[in-house]
């Protein structure tokens, strides 16, 4: 694998206090305002395009040429792209952002502020918005077989109600912490999208795990600071805007990407459960198809290829082939 590197830290960011790694792919909608706010917040940015076909590299060339960046010919995934820039960061705190995520300048002063406070903190994330101004649920604990079942498959069928009391309490009190603003608190893990996180603490972690093509790599990453004892945190008295899914809304895309890590993390980290996830995750999927054909004229078609993607990873995910490190490539 070869990658193309251009551009240097921009002028005017002498001694910054945290680098940004930005992850793009098909991002040319939203990476202009990603780095305008970055750059606004004195950060030093490392940009990896993973293979972009739209106008990304562009939008990076003529407005931002000062930006460092790393340009991949294939997509390697999100969690390998942020480890080819790791070793370019010299400053004690990274903040890794998604190219659809604009963090505010006191946003991201407010979470370097914490870790240089906190020794003990290693991770810090902010309250997430959508751009209607909802509030997303971005502080979660650790999945765990009745998390995934009320939330990812019983999704708009099961009653709000239901779904919350299946929850737990931790999760409740979690969210609850999501919904009102508050000072920071303790959580088992932050979303990817927007988090800070100690420089050193990810080296040693060796940058995330690569075996993560996308999805998962953020809970995974939050695990494994614990195991060091590092503290995750969640911030909800700041805010960043984020556009979800914005590099890609197809599902025969993005379902087996999200499956297939649901797996490894319950493979990794939840081994009793992991059977009843993989026959949870196989039964979706088998009645994804039989709607998909049922109802063939007003389906979408990427639908329908999508959960056969699932079916095909769930028959053959055993659980030592999802623990298994290394990178995705089905």
């Amino acid at each position: 694998m070869t990658a193309e590197r251009t551009g240097a830290d921009e002028p005017g960011t002498a001694g910054p206090v945290a680098t940004a790694i930005v992850v793009t792919y098909h991002s040319e909608a939203h990476i202009a305002d990603c780095l305008t706010a970055l750059r606004s917040a004195g950060l030093a940015v490392r940009v990896v395009d993973n293979a972009s076909t739209d106008g990304t590299a562009r939008v990076l060339a003529t407005r931002f040429p000062t930006v460092a960046r790393t340009v991949n010919p294939t997509n390697i995934g999100f969690a390998a792209a942020v480890n080819q820039a790791l070793p370019t960061v010299d400053t004690d705190i990274v903040l890794l952002v998604n190219p659809d995520c604009v963090v505010p300048p006191a946003t991201a002063r407010a979470l370097v502020a914490l870790l240089q406070a906190r020794p003990d903190v290693g991770i810090a994330g902010p309250r997430l918005v959508g751009t209607d101004g909802r509030v997303a649920i971005s502080a979660h604990p650790f999945e765990s077989l009745t998390s995934v079942l009320a939330s990812r498959f019983g999704g708009s069928l099961m009653p709000v109600g239901l779904r919350r009391l299946l929850s737990g309490r931790t999760r409740r009190r979690t969210y609850d912490a999501c919904r009102n603003p508050g000072p920071p608190v303790p959580v088992d893990w932050v979303s990817g999208a927007c988090m800070a996180i100690r420089t050193g603490l990810l080296k040693q972690l060796g940058g995330l795990d690569e075996g993560y093509f996308m999805y998962y790599e953020d809970e995974e990453l939050c695990w494994q600071a614990g195991r060091l004892g590092a503290r995750v945190y969640y911030v909800p008295e700041v805010e960043a805007i984020h556009v979800v899914g914005a590099s890609s809304r197809d599902p025969s895309w993005i379902w087996p990407h999200l499956y297939r890590s649901m797996l490894r993390f319950f493979a990794r980290h939840r081994r009793r459960t992991y059977p009843l996830v993989r026959a949870a995750v196989l039964l979706r999927a088998l009645l994804g198809i039989g709607l998909s054909v049922a109802r063939r004229r007003g389906q979408h078609p990427a639908r329908g290829r999508a959960w056969w993607h699932v079916a095909r990873i769930a028959l053959t995910a055993t659980a030592s082939t999802m623990r298994r490190e290394g990178r995705c490539t089905f």
